[in-house]
């Protein structure tokens, strides 16, 4: 999923092209290699990785020629963590980061072509828990003019739009939360507005 402030930046932002990926583990260099070189061929200028399982000794690997900048939040090589990484043309300026030490949310404020912006990349548990969603919105700067929030959510926003199953989804609590702080916000899926 990704999020945007406003409709007019969603639609106008197109100078900056931003991908999410749960990898599932970068762990072995040749899956690496491969990630890698599919990122690169997508032309992205910012990306957000979930579930990389880079642990702090390990973050070195997430680097390559064409990307100028990472910013991590590790974990262990076996679970979690999330990245933000910025291709070489991208003039990125941070200002701060929050990276969870539970690897499970990442905040970038600074600014892209000296526009400010916040990023925040999430893998959020696979199981209801609606404070996850509270609390991480929180640490968002209620300063910011541009959020782009994207990541793993591990819930559906619409059960009848996002899903094939016909089951009840287990995380109602926690789509309900998500919907709500979207909408108090003023957030735009962005997927969404692309494909109606």
């Amino acid at each position: 999923m990704m999020f945007g402030l406003n409709k007019e930046s969603c639609v106008e932002g197109n100078d900056v092209k931003i991908v999410s990926w749960n990898v599932k583990g970068l762990g072995h260099i040749i899956k690496r290699g491969k990630v890698f070189s599919h990122l690169k061929s997508l032309k992205a200028d910012v990306i957000f990785l979930q579930e990389t399982h880079r642990n702090i000794n390990n973050q070195q690997t997430l680097r390559a020629k064409w990307i100028s900048q990472v910013y991590q939040a590790p974990f262990t090589s076996k679970a979690r963590g999330v990245a933000i990484l910025f291709k070489k043309n991208v003039s990125f300026c941070p200002d701060s980061v929050v990276a969870d030490p539970y690897g499970r949310y990442l905040i970038v404020t600074g600014q892209i072509n000296s526009i400010p912006i916040t990023l925040l990349n999430i893998y959020a548990p696979n199981v209801d828990n609606p404070d996850f969603f509270k609390n991480v919105f929180n640490l968002i700067p209620t300063v910011t003019a541009n959020i782009i929030i994207g990541g793993d959510f591990n819930c559906f926003l619409d059960i009848f739009l996002d899903r094939l199953s016909t089951k009840a989804p287990s995380n109602i609590r926690s789509v309900q939360t998500l919907n709500d702080l979207i909408k108090t916000r003023n957030l735009i899926d962005i997927w969404r507005l692309q494909h109606p």
